[in-house]
C-alpha cells in the first residue's frame, strides 16, 4: 500500500503526464535489464515468461510515452531521481529466484501506483491506458507469485526501495508539468 497515496493523488491532479513519463523511463530500464537475461535462462517456460514481460514493458513504454506526450510532457526529458536509479542498480545483478522476487515487488508497487493514477485520470484515453497496463500487470503478478512465491529478501528490498522512491518522487511532480 502506498504510504503517500493522498499526497501523490493531490500532486498528480493535472500532472498525470509526468507520471506517464516516469514510467516510460522505468519500463525502458526493465526492457534493458530483463531482455539481456533471456539468453541465460535455461528453462524454456521461464524464458517465455520473461520474454513476455519484456514485450509487455516495451508495449507499455510506448503507450505511456504517448500518454505523456498527450499531456505536453516530453518523456525523453524525464530525469530519474537517485532514489529511482538505485532500484535499477539493485535489479541489474540479480538472477534466478531473486530476480523474479524483485520483479514481483516492483510490479506489486506499480499496481498500487496504477490504482492512484486511475483515481486522478481525467481523460478517457488516460483511463483506458491505465486499465490496459493494469490488466497486464495483474497477470504478471499472478504468474510471478507462482514462480517466485511471496517472500524472500529480494522481494522485501524491492518493496522498500520503491517506498523510498515514492516519497522522493511525489514532490518532484509538483515542479513538472
Amino acid at each position: 500500500m502506498l504510504e503517500n497515496r493522498e499526497q501523490l493523488e493531490q500532486v498528480l491532479r493535472g500532472r498525470l503526464g509526468a507520471a506517464f513519463a516516469r514510467h516510460a523511463y522505468g519500463m525502458r530500464r526493465w526492457v534493458d535489464v530483463f531482455s539481456s537475461r533471456i539468453p541465460d535462462i535455461g528453462d524454456p517456460y521461464l524464458t517465455e515468461f520473461v520474454a513476455g514481460v519484456v514485450h509487455q514493458n516495451a508495449r507499455h513504454m510506448v503507450l505511456f510515452r504517448e500518454r505523456a506526450s498527450a499531456h505536453d510532457v516530453n518523456p525523453d526529458l524525464y530525469e530519474c531521481p537517485p532514489e529511482g536509479e538505485v532500484i535499477y542498480e539493485q535489479m541489474a545483478p540479480l538472477d534466478g529466484d531473486d530476480m523474479l522476487a524483485y520483479a514481483l515487488g516492483s510490479l506489486e508497487h506499480f499496481a498500487d501506483l496504477l490504482d492512484a493514477y486511475a483515481a486522478v485520470a481525467e481523460l478517457s484515453d488516460d483511463a483506458r491506458a491505465i486499465a490496459e497496463v493494469r490488466a497486464d500487470n495483474d497477470g504478471a503478478i499472478r504468474r510471478l507469485r507462482e514462480l517466485a512465491g511471496a517472500s524472500g529478501e529480494a522481494l522485501a528490498v524491492a518493496h522498500e526501495l520503491y517506498r523510498v522512491r515514492e516519497l522522493a518522487e511525489a514532490p518532484l511532480y509538483a515542479s513538472r508539468r
